[in-house]
């Protein structure tokens, strides 16, 4: 573990024998003076908004904002986990900070709520000690740009949204906004190449909503001086919150909202580069729920933080923007995890976790046209890679998803029954909620699946040929080059030891995803059914995307999902605008079919039989892509019935009871 930290906010004074300095190395923060070095700046607020802020409002801002500092400022240690219960690269930070209201921020419930949420979020250390701020500084005049309002446009909408400008953010101000809401949009905008790409996004969107959108950019971020060390932002979801909570108390809205995708938000270990604090835990339901008891302590009321995608996938994201005619503004967006040392011609880097999601997402919503290689430094298939986690990263989504493909519910329920037991705590049906996520993650297991089958047989000339560079997602996927398998969820199955094992130079155990091969011995269409077969997908007939469900055929699946039968199925039909296609006239709806008997009700068994039949041929994947197009307003209701299909063990399982918050 790297050496302790003090942070003396605001010119906190610390005696040298107080035993809070006891063995730290200290550092001076502040945000207002002659030389802030951690920066709070709101653009574009009504001038009105310096009357809603509160004392502890201004206490919380400052808070998360020196966290967040100190946070980017302390580099973590290089090392791996040396044993299961300790990190080195894990940190220990303690906080002096004058605030307006001690009484308050010193209660045991405040102060031990914020360290259980950071340390959720980071898992690192950490303890606060809240003094009496003895005088109160001139902050408005640094902190607060006012705009040309006065007053706010409108008040009262449902959230403050949080948006960041990646795909999730904007998927959830468009679906919020055609449906005829009124938006508060609120930016954290540390760097300026941040700042363009948001701008641009923003102008757009406004002027597919005009009159709709408030936007208030919010710049945080520290001084040179501090050092640029440390680009995980653990705490970020903190800050985030009491961004959005500032806000929310000027506009009178009823709390804060991410949108983030499940996948993300719950990001089941993948492998050792995403245990602990190396996994995102931004959106967490655990992290959300916490913060959501804190922001309402703070501004005494009700107040919620939630995050509706959370049983939504990326592609499932993607089509959302597909769905609502916003497919255009993806160029816009930035999903880069690097995004903030990126070139400002590029805006991925290609090679993080969240450039991969995004890319197959895309892919698999047929969306490439919006997504420009152009706009990525490295092609996220077949773009070199440097030794440690850039290949580690790769081969392990790639493996992650395979996995979650091959493996039942029940299967997936037991390997990760300890992460689901823990995002379904505050859940009022936990089993349902579980069978949601368990299904969610086969979805996103298919989807990566489907992706690499596409993209082998894209790249099928090149693998021929030798010339995908050794180091490429894709090449080391099919095994041109192998990588020690050091996750903690190593299958062991038999279906997984006909993948064929070897011992590599350390000893370790290594996985190969197909043995190496020499393709010049074989024909391209063999070369591709062997590297798809080792990776256990069957090859595409005739090499040929599925073409797309139709409206049609996707409400007469919803409704045989959810087991209509009789007047209710032909009523729901009806409500979506079906109509009968008899091969001779008859009734002209399907409801007035049922209700005239037969022959008109055997018809209607015969064509739903036969959709059945048909049902059965599709992907679970292909129907949730349908549901999402054509039935958006149910998806949440219907894509849990999907897996139900094949078997409803994972509704069965057992999920550990709420004994512990921790």
């Amino acid at each position: 573990m790297i050496a302790a930290r003090l942070f003396a906010c605001s010119g906190a004074k610390i005696a040298a024998a107080d035993p809070v300095a006891a063995g730290r190395l200290r550092i001076e923060l502040d945000s207002v003076g002659n030389k802030p070095n951690v920066h709070i700046r709101f653009e574009n607020v009504a001038r009105i908004f310096h009357q809603h802020l509160s004392p502890r409002l201004v206490d919380l801002l400052e808070i998360a904002s020196y966290v967040y500092g100190a946070d980017c400022a302390t580099s973590r240690g290089k090392g791996w986990m040396d044993d299961a219960s300790t990190e080195p690269w894990g940190r220990d930070l303690a906080f002096v900070i004058p605030v307006r209201e001690p009484a308050f921020w010193n209660s045991a419930g405040i102060s031990s709520l914020m360290t259980e949420v950071l340390s959720f979020l980071s898992n690192d250390k950490y303890s606060f000690t809240f003094v009496p701020l003895e005088h109160d500084r001139s902050y408005q005049q640094q902190y607060f740009e006012f705009g040309d309002l006065e007053d706010w446009p409108f008040y009262g909408p449902e959230k403050v949204l949080m948006f960041s400008g990646g795909l999730d953010s904007l998927a959830g101000a468009v679906e919020t906004a055609r449906s005829g809401e009124r938006l508060v949009l609120v930016s954290h905008r540390p760097v300026s190449t941040v700042d363009s790409r948001q701008r641009r996004l923003f102008s757009e969107l406004r002027k597919e909503f005009p009159d709709q959108i408030i936007h208030i950019p919010v710049w945080i971020n520290k001084a040179e001086e501090l050092g640029r060390r440390e680009p995980t932002q653990r705490t970020r979801s903190f800050l985030y919150s009491a961004l959005g909570t500032v806000v929310a108390e000027s506009v009178q809205a009823g709390g804060v909202r991410f949108f983030e995708n499940g996948i993300v938000s719950l990001n089941l270990p993948v492998a050792d580069e995403v245990l602990r604090a190396r996994a995102s835990r931004t959106t967490h339901p655990v992290a959300l729920h916490l913060l959501e008891d804190l922001c309402s302590a703070v501004t005494a009321r009700d107040f919620a933080v939630d995050n509706p995608y959370l049983f939504k996938t990326k592609m499932d994201v993607a089509t959302i923007l597909s769905t609502h005619k916003a497919a255009h503004l993806i160029p816009h967006t930035c999903s880069c995890a690097h995004s903030m040392f990126k070139r400002k011609t590029q805006g991925h880097c290609g090679r993080c976790s969240q450039c991969i999601d995004r890319r197959f997402a895309i892919t698999a919503a047929g969306l490439l046209a919006y997504d420009s290689e152009a706009d990525y430094v490295s092609d996220v298939f077949v773009g070199p890679r440097k030794e440690g986690p850039e290949k580690n990263m790769a081969v392990d989504y790639a493996r992650h998803g395979i996995e979650l493909w091959r493996r039942s519910e029940s299967e997936l329920a037991t390997l990760f029954n300890a992460e689901l037991t823990r995002a379904v705590r505050y859940e009022p049906k936990r089993s349902e909620a579980a069978e949601r996520l368990i299904s969610m993650h086969k979805r996103h297991g298919e989807v990566v699946t489907q992706v690499l089958q596409q993209k082998i047989v894209e790249h099928a000339p090149k693998l021929v040929e030798g010339t995908i560079d050794d180091t490429s997602l894709l090449a080391l996927v099919i095994g041109k080059k192998h990588l020690e398998y050091r996750g903690q969820l190593a299958p062991e199955s038999k279906q997984y030891e006909q993948l064929g094992t070897a011992k590599s130079q350390t000893g370790m155990r290594s996985t190969f995803l197909v043995p190496p091969q020499n393709a010049a011995s074989a024909s391209l269409e063999e070369i591709i059914k062997s590297v798809l077969a080792k990776i256990g997908v069957s090859a595409p007939r005739h090499m040929k995307r599925r073409g797309r469900l139709g409206k049609r055929e996707t409400v007469i699946f919803a409704a045989i999902l959810s087991e209509l039968k009789g007047s209710q199925y032909c009523e729901f039909l009806h409500k979506h605008g079906i109509k009968p296609k008899w091969s001779d006239s008859g009734p002209a709806t399907y409801p007035s079919g049922y209700q005239r008997g037969d022959p008109w009700r055997k018809k209607i068994q015969d064509e739903k039989t036969r959709a059945r039949e048909r049902m059965e041929r599709c992907t679970d994947s292909d129907l949730a892509n349908a549901l999402i197009t054509y039935l958006p307003d149910q998806f949440d209701s219907i894509s849990p019935l999907l897996y139900s299909r094949d078997s409803r063990l994972a509704s069965k399982t057992s999920f550990a009871p709420n004994t512990h918050k921790n």
